[in-house]
């Protein structure tokens, strides 16, 4: 055959210029303008501009300070997610899909991205066609189910042309590039896919449903409140404007969107440490509602590596060290089997091999041919579905030992077929290769069922052999294991009979994955290789490792860089610490939001004015919200996530609000009725509101640490200081009697408190929300 040839550097030069380059879909990453762009233009922060600017129309600028609030979440939120940005771009470097091709005669390892029409490439198996080609040299196994729909394996050979996006599952060839970027067959397909590939959020549909409601409620609030401020109490347009602004403020959860995103980088980060990367940040949350978590053998109760333990001959005359080593002569990228059996017998060309059929996790055997016979070696039910005598014996002697049975069989006729067996096989030996466990295997089982995450295996092995090796590594019930490939029930009883599964095909594991989600399972799906990534695109969460394929890394939400599963741990429980906080600081903010709708709706009904003034707002928001909810983030919190966050966070707020509204009835009817002027009124009001605060910051950030004491001791320090030396600027002032009264309401917030929580909770129960 004639000498293939790549491209020169200036060919290359050439198509760049014409724009022939491989351009790829990103998905729905942004970039640093469009993180600036989406934390400056909110909906909340043009509502809080236009409110300032109305308050600066007023002339008593002081109202306008919690503009300054805007601008530093606003700032915060850009400055932590353009750090988070650009120190995961670098880790994506690292596990970067790289193809190797041919320049100025050499073979080089380059991007994707980085190849040009008529490039020669190199594919093999595991990895995903970059751009449309041509085979020139070999042929391939390739699932095409992406482009037809269909799971079966296809074979294509010189001259036949393969699809961008196709996943190569056995062989390698060469292949020149014909179409490239968005010229490709599959391209809409791959990036209609990137668009749906992201993990579902609860959390982000919980804010986004929270502002829909808030964005639907403040503008009737804003008219109402202005015309019962100015045409009912015959207030000026000034007065009536900082009433009505402050309650609207207080309606606004402003820096509760800015915690979410900044909270979720943050994380990212911190798991970058842990030489984890996150490709999507909301896959974070997904992680802390994980319920059931499964598990390939290799790779994670396995360390990866093998060897053969012993060799049972069946056939003493037959050759199986000559026939094994010429099988294994030219191996092109071994998996670990493979690199076990070459380690043993060596890969010798003793005899002339003719042709090949490489493994398939849909087949799971492999051939070869040779001009005197051929020899297949792969799983024993698959090679011979109806029996053998003279291997059972050998598999229920050994069956409990954890070691993989690999069966090599001989057949006297020299060609290969891709599906069918030849009818003379016969099998000539059995070897037994022994998986090397973790050594933090078992810590990782306990830490999971301490955190009531159900682990199920799920494997192509043997099921009895899985089940040995999963028991050492102390999985529960891993004695119930089952053999897809024999079994006829359906997934819905599988999973509710069985931990272990052995023989299973790639859409099985799809369906095993589909059927624990019925049930109401999240579902965590990890995995390294072609025949994982059905299950992988389909689990709420899935996590591959980088020395995984590139498809199985391409379809996952989370790379684990250093293949080290004894990171799983720290992955829960940092989705875990950063949902429950989030969760805390969601019911902080909401007690803003209620208890200013409950105050509008008294305002409106009764016609009495509104008991705050923007400044206020700021002042209680920040220290009693804002500041503290920023600093306990990252305070440990690794309970289970419950699902209706939005529901959660509003049941802790409510009995807060409710005693903020009391309070606020309270200290208007001791204003009426001593003819309190302003300032004494919002002496007491403020000060009472910020005890109720400091009461729920400590009842939400329960149960209390060293950290949460004193951060929630600084703050009341804060809160006595501004009151204190800040009551020109705050509108306050205070005689012995007015701190007297405010002395006594504090006193009384635990009471009212209590009896709110435990309404509130009545209400939950008889509504079936509890």
């Amino acid at each position: 055959m004639e000498k293939l040839h790549g491209l020169t550097a200036a060919q290359v030069q050439e198509r760049i210029e014409q724009g022939l380059v491989n351009t790829t879909y990103k998905g729905a990453e942004r970039n640093e303008k469009q993180i600036i762009r989406d934390n400056l233009f909110t909906y909340f922060n043009f509502l809080n501009l236009a409110l300032f600017l109305l308050v600066v129309l007023t002339g008593k600028i002081r109202n306008g300070l919690f503009i300054g609030t805007v601008v530093f979440n606003t700032c915060v939120g850009i400055f932590q997610e353009i750090r988070s940005y650009r120190q995961l771009k670098k880790m994506k470097i690292l596990v970067a899909s790289r193809v190797e091709v041919m320049r100025d005669g050499v073979w080089v390892a380059e991007t994707a991205d980085m190849l040009v029409r008529d490039d020669l490439i190199r594919v093999h198996t595991g990895m995903q066609v970059p751009a449309d080609c041509v085979i020139e040299d070999g042929w391939i196994e390739v699932d095409e189910s992406m482009l037809t729909g269909e799971a079966d394996r296809i074979i294509r050979k010189e001259g036949e042309q393969i699809y961008c996006g196709t996943a190569v599952t056995s062989s390698s060839c060469l292949a020149r590039i014909i179409k490239v970027g968005k010229q490709c067959t599959t391209a809409r397909i791959i990036e209609d896919a990137g668009r749906l590939s992201r993990a579902r959020s609860v959390l982000q549909e919980s804010l986004d449903k929270m502002i829909r409601i808030i964005s639907y409620v403040i503008i009737p609030f804003l008219i109402l409140l202005f015309a019962v401020h100015v045409y009912i109490l015959d207030m000026s347009w000034q007065d009536g404007i900082l009433k009505t602004t402050a309650a609207v403020i207080g309606m606004i959860p402003e820096g509760l969107v800015m915690l979410t995103s900044v909270a979720l980088a943050v994380s990212a980060m911190r798991l970058s440490k842990r030489r984890v990367l996150v490709q999507d940040l909301f896959s974070i949350e997904s992680l802390a509602r994980v319920d059931t978590i499964c598990l390939d053998k290799t790779g994670t109760l396995t360390a990866g590596s093998m060897s053969v333990r012993k060799v049972v001959q069946l056939d003493p005359d037959f050759p199986v060290n000559d026939w094994m080593s010429s099988y294994l002569h030219g191996s092109m990228d071994p998996n670990a089997t493979q690199k076990a059996l070459i380690n043993f017998f060596g890969d010798k060309n003793v005899f002339s091999k003719t042709d090949e059929l490489p493994f398939s996790s849909q087949r799971k055997y492999a051939a070869a041919s040779f001009d005197r016979g051929s020899l297949y070696v792969g799983a024993y039910q698959f090679l011979f579905s109806g029996g053998s005598t003279l291997i059972d014996p050998v598999l229920k002697k050994h069956m409990y030992t954890g070691d993989r049975a690999i069966v090599a069989a001989y057949s006297s006729e020299c060609t290969l077929k891709k599906d069918t067996l030849p009818d003379d096989l016969m099998p000539v030996a059995v070897f037994l290769i022994s998986d090397d466990l973790r050594s933090n295997v078992q810590s990782i089982m306990q830490y999971l069922y301490q955190q009531d995450v159900d682990v199920r295996i799920i494997s192509g092995d043997d099921p009895t052999t899985v089940s040995a090796l999963a028991q050492k590594a102390g999985v529960l019930h891993a004695d119930a294991c089952v053999d897809l490939s024999t079994t006829d029930l359906d997934y819905d009883e599988l999973t509710e009979k069985y931990t272990v599964f052995g023989r299973v095909l790639p859409d099985q594991k799809k369906k095993l994955v589909q059927a624990l989600q019925k049930k109401g399972h999240t579902v965590a799906m990890t995995g390294d290789g072609v025949n994982d990534v059905p299950a992988l695109k389909c689990a709420d969460v899935s996590i591959a490792m980088a020395s995984g394929t590139d498809a199985a890394r391409d379809s996952s939400n989370v790379v684990l860089l250093d293949d080290d599963f004894g990171v799983i741990p720290d992955i829960v429980n940092e989705g875990r610490r950063v949902i429950n906080n989030i969760s805390r600081a969601s019911s902080m903010y909401l007690v803003k939001t209620c208890f200013s709708v409950f105050l509008s709706l008294f305002v409106i009904i009764v016609g009495q004015p509104y008991p705050f003034v923007p400044i206020h707002l700021t002042l209680i928001s920040a220290l009693g919200v804002g500041i503290p909810t920023f600093l306990l983030q990252m305070e440990p919190s690794f309970e289970r996530v419950r699902d209706h966050f939005f529901l959660e966070s509003l049941w802790k707020a409510l009995p807060s609000s409710v005693t903020v509204f009391i309070c606020a009835m309270v200290t208007i009817a001791v204003r009426n009725r001593y003819d309190l002027d302003d300032e004494m009124f919002n002496g007491i009001f403020v000060l009472i509101t910020s005890a109720v605060y400091l009461v729920t910051l400590w009842r939400v950030y329960h149960p209390a640490t060293p950290f949460r004491l004193i951060v929630i001791g600084v703050m009341g320090i804060g809160y006595i200081m501004a009151c204190t030396f800040g009551k020109q600027v705050l509108y306050l002032d205070y005689s012995s009697h007015t701190v007297t009264g405010a002395c006594l309401g504090i006193a009384g917030i635990p009471i009212i408190l209590y009896i709110a929580d435990r309404i509130c909770a009545r209400i939950r129960k008889h509504t079936g929300k509890e």
